[in-house]
């Protein structure tokens, strides 16, 4: 039988539902436990799961888990993921991996000091869109990268503020940016942050920004606009609003768009490429637009089963907390260049 990694959930509230199911149904991971302050979520997911429930952070901590998966308030992830790194516990944390720097870099060495592994949950660079953009670009499709784009429009309705999609947990710790870190940028876009880093192999070296809350009743912002210097000099932009009222409609071929010296690619399903030349391993027409099928998979499986895999066998997980900070310094580059009104270089000191 297949070894399994044994993870406790620490929060169940929405999201944590998704990935309970995932590791429920991974091959190499079992739920060992689950914990959540309000005992009734606690025990809803511990009996869907046939699995012990507790509202107690050391009881989870001191049974026999190999890891925690930590899905809780933005604020709390570094806390929580200390205090599992020093009960020799790997840590599996949701998106952002942390509020501040100082709280990632402490994870990141709390977790090293301990001898234990950290991981962030970006699910989505197992969507096969993302994996089969990234084989593109390695395959220089489109030749050096010149220009990212990314337009992400959601129409969130006032009760997510207060208790996410389902309402599964009433709790307002969205709107306050003390809690979350920020709005739209910090809670969705971390994820296109991340994986547009990991399909070009660019990092941001300079950022401006300019952001408000213009139609939500909350304090972080709903609508955020940044510019992006990359290291080997392309461009890139981030257009995102949670206040879009009918979302992204019916006419975006793709939210997400790389752009090449010769060629592009629209992240969308099915993937979407202009080449001008030949690619080798690709059957693609030259100078125009050639619809690329995907292979379906579960992206949070996956991630779940590929940290599993790189647990057990005392390796470096594939997404590791080092890229959980990557991505938060650029989000809180743009946060400071508009409040700042200038231009931030990175990374941050």
């Amino acid at each position: 039988m297949t070894e399994r990694l044994k993870i406790g959930i620490i929060g169940c509230g929405e999201i944590a539902t998704r990935t309970a199911q995932a590791i429920a149904d991974a091959r190499n991971a079992v739920i060992g436990m689950v914990m959540d302050l309000r005992e009734a979520l606690a025990r809803d997911l511990g009996t869907k799961y046939g699995v012990p429930y507790t509202s107690r952070l050391d009881k989870l901590l001191s049974s026999d888990i190999d890891a925690v998966y930590i899905a809780t308030p933005h604020d709390t992830h570094a806390p929580l993921a200390v205090k599992a790194a020093r009960a020799g516990k790997h840590v599996l944390v949701e998106k952002p991996i942390a509020t501040t720097i100082d709280d990632a870099h402490k994870m990141i060495e709390e977790c090293r000091r301990n001898g234990v592994k950290l991981s962030v949950c970006f699910i989505h660079r197992y969507n096969p869109i993302i994996q089969e953009a990234r084989r593109l670009v390695k395959a220089n499709a489109i030749g050096e990268v010149i220009s990212i784009h990314t337009w992400t429009l959601i129409d969130k309705p006032e009760a997510y503020w207060r208790g996410g999609y389902t309402g599964r947990v009433k709790d307002d710790w969205r709107m306050h940016k003390d809690r979350a870190g920020g709005g739209i940028l910090i809670m969705n876009i971390v994820h296109n942050v991340d994986y547009l880093r990991y399909i070009t192999g660019l990092e941001a070296v300079r950022i401006y920004s300019e952001y408000g809350t213009l139609a939500t009743h909350a304090e972080v912002e709903d609508s955020i606009v940044v510019t992006i210097r990359y290291s080997n000099g392309a461009l890139g932009s981030i257009v995102a609003h949670s206040c879009a009222r009918g979302g992204i409609g019916p006419l975006n071929p793709g939210r997400d768009r790389i752009l090449g010296v010769k060629g592009q690619i629209i992240l969308s399903n099915p993937l979407l490429v202009y080449v001008t030349e030949k690619v080798r391993g690709y059957d693609l027409r030259v100078n125009t637009w050639n619809k690329v099928p995907l292979r379906k998979t579960n992206p949070r499986r996956r991630y779940v089963e590929e940290t599993a895999r790189a647990i057990l066998a005392d390796e470096k997980p594939p997404i590791s907390g080092e890229d959980g900070l990557k991505a938060l310094e650029i989000i809180l580059a743009a946060y400071k260049a508009g409040r700042l009104h200038k231009p931030i270089s990175l990374p941050l000191r």
